[in-house]
């Protein structure tokens, strides 16, 4: 709290209530104005005659330099080699102090307002354009994409989402992961560099979006008895806003029952109904992120799924971000764990577009040989035309800022990667047999392949969120997603108030379930396999365990603290836990696996055995 700590000093050297509140909007509508406008140095000096008074406080001075800006000659400005990210920290800083003096952020500036003229920083309006000739389809939609992706900017529509981010919350989250994170690399816990705040904010709004806000929608549920229901046809309305299409199911249990799921393109509608699939789910995320301040791109794939894209300032990159599997910055996901055969994937942004299909495949010969639907130079031409149109429209810092990411985006886009611990998971939004037939499950989930002789074993820490492996192809894993076999509606619950750490299923779901599976290598066999796992149950809650030897059909067993027999000798064994029951509107919570301390560092999961070569 080192940033309300200095704001509380100039209050204080101040002495007066209203100043401080024009001192304090003053500074956040400057700082917004920054991080809108970043490629715009003239912005960063402070003009406003509100400010330059206070310069005379040396509590003022202190802080403007605590939050990264210099001193020019009588004035201060914020230096272009200065990372934004302690700027977004200082804004999130400044919000929270305004909300404490104010009440809220909307009353104080109505009573700043009042008393001074705030000069605004011209925000450029962007128009639509139509400048293809072409009769192909694929050109002509991604023309449409990218004048869709100017709905994100309306500034009504942006307040309208704001007021449904719970930002003051979110925020102290994130500086409690920077804190945390910059704690283990000070003890050497881990390795890296510290976590930007926007980052961690980009987190912690993922996690919010995906968990509490937004809901996936396979088959409605009947609206007479709520039993199952079967899709059988399709129509289409027409809505004050949009026409729509509409999914009609029959009920599978009552003989009159029925369900329609209506696919809204509205993000209005979206924020409302908060309900859907993947597109749903990434045109209603990417208006969050604008309205947070993100330079957001909306993200198209011609096989049918879209994300978005957050360009990190820190990095100098754009960082994949998919709100249905809450995943950020793994890219090779679909292709790697997924199994998608991608051909065409491009992203869009208010004033820029670019093919980024190279970001997410290693495959590069075989994805040209799917590449069909126009030649590479036809994409090439439409691209630059569509840039070149949009790019009229906005102001010469901008286009050179533009120009130079655009050539460092096209530098990385050259380096291939190869897929990390994230990115070898099937998709788990959807249900089983909808992934299934996309052909999104993946070949398989994490195995665990014991290949050296002697004891072996698998241990899960529920606060590092890192599996620790001895005897196996690899040592470590990080991410509880990474090293399951099998996981639907569960995802690893951090209460920051707490500080307790657990696997838990999805808020809504009725059933959440996840599988790890241990193997021998080949012309090996496993002996003495056994297992531990940690669960804690409130109300009615259960958590049923199964565990499969050598791939035989599931039975019940009872795995707990203490260490239980698998199988004497196996070549294979897949455990799974089933989280069940729980009361009222928090149920969901009520059935915990592998719940710690967020200091602890014991393993609460463990998976042990003797590999001995045949």
């Amino acid at each position: 709290m080192e940033d309300m700590a200095r704001l509380a000093l100039v209050e204080q050297n101040v002495q007066d209530a209203e100043t401080f509140s024009k001192i304090l909007y003053e500074l956040l509508t400057h700082i917004t104005h920054i991080l809108d406008n970043p490629h715009d140095y003239e912005l960063r000096i402070i003009r406003s005659e509100v400010l330059k008074t206070v310069l005379k406080y040396e509590a003022f001075v202190d802080y403007l330099k605590s939050i990264g800006f210099q001193p020019i000659g009588d004035n201060y400005t914020y230096p272009k080699e200065q990372t934004l990210s302690k700027l977004r920290m200082a804004q999130a800083a400044i919000e929270r102090k305004i909300y404490f003096c104010c009440g809220s952020l909307n009353h104080c500036e109505g009573r700043v307002k009042s008393g001074v003229t705030i000069p605004l920083a011209r925000k450029q309006k962007l128009m639509p354009v139509k400048v293809l000739t072409t009769t192909n389809p694929f050109l002509l939609k991604l023309q449409t994409l990218f004048n869709g992706v100017l709905d994100y900017e309306n500034d009504e529509l942006q307040a309208l989402a704001r007021d449904q981010i719970p930002i003051m919350t979110l925020q102290l989250m994130a500086l409690d992961s920077c804190r945390e994170h910059q704690r283990k690399l000070k003890a050497g816990e881990m390795d890296g560099q510290d976590l930007p705040f926007d980052k961690a904010l980009l987190l912690e709004l993922l996690g919010w979006f995906k968990y509490k806000f937004f809901s996936w929608v396979d088959q409605p549920p009947c609206e007479t008895c709520g039993g199952p229901t079967k899709h059988y046809r399709n129509s289409n309305i027409v809505t004050d806003s949009e026409i729509c299409r509409v999914e009609h199911y029959k009920c599978t249990r009552c003989a009159d029952g029925a369900a329609e799921f209506p696919r809204y393109n509205d993000v209005r509608t979206l924020l409302r109904t908060r309900r859907g699939r993947c597109g749903e789910w990434a045109n209603c995320f990417t208006l969050l992120c604008r309205a947070l301040g993100y330079d957001t791109r909306y993200v198209y794939d011609t096989t049918d799924h879209v994300w978005c894209e957050v360009y990190d300032y820190d990095s100098n990159a754009w960082l994949h971000v998919d709100p249905c599997e809450g995943k950020l910055d793994a890219p090779l996901l679909y292709s790697h764990g997924w199994g998608k055969k991608l051909a065409y994937v491009i992203a869009f942004s208010r004033d820029d577009l670019q093919d980024v299909t190279w970001r997410y495949t290693t495959q590069h010969t075989e994805v040209l040989k799917r590449r069909t639907l126009c030649t590479e130079q036809e994409l090439t031409s439409t691209i630059l035309l569509l840039r070149e149109a949009r790019q009229r429209q906005i102001s010469e810092p901008r286009r050179r800022c533009l120009a130079k990411r655009c050539l460092e985006e096209l530098v990385q886009l050259m380096v291939e990667k190869k897929p990390e611990d994230g990115e070898t998971q099937g998709r788990i939004s959807g249900s089983t047999a909808w992934r299934r037939e996309r052909g999104e499950i993946g070949t398989q989930g994490h195995v665990f392949r014991f290949v050296c002789p002697g004891p072996c074993s698998v241990q899960y820490c529920t606060a590092s969120d890192k599996y620790t492996v001895t005897g196996g192809a690899e040592s470590e894993l990080s991410g509880w997603a990474s090293g399951v076999y099998s996981a639907k509606s569960v995802f690893r619950k951090v209460e920051h108030d707490w500080r307790m750490v657990y696997l838990a299923r999805e808020e809504g779901s009725g059933e959440g379930s996840v599988s790890w599976r241990v193997e021998a290598c080949p012309g090996g066999v496993l002996h003495g396999v056994r297992a531990r796992l940690h669960a804690t149950l409130y109300e009615d809650a259960t958590v049923a365990c199964t565990v499969s030897v050598d791939d035989a059909p599931h039975k019940p067993c009872q795995f707990s603290d203490a260490w239980m027999q698998v199988a004497a000798q196996c070549r294979s064994a897949t455990l799974t836990a089933s989280l069940r029951g729980g009361r009222g509107e928090l149920a969901w919570q009520h059935a915990q696996l592998l719940r710690q301390p967020l200091d602890d560092a014991r393993s609460m999961f463990d998976i042990a055995a003797t590999l001995e070569l045949l």
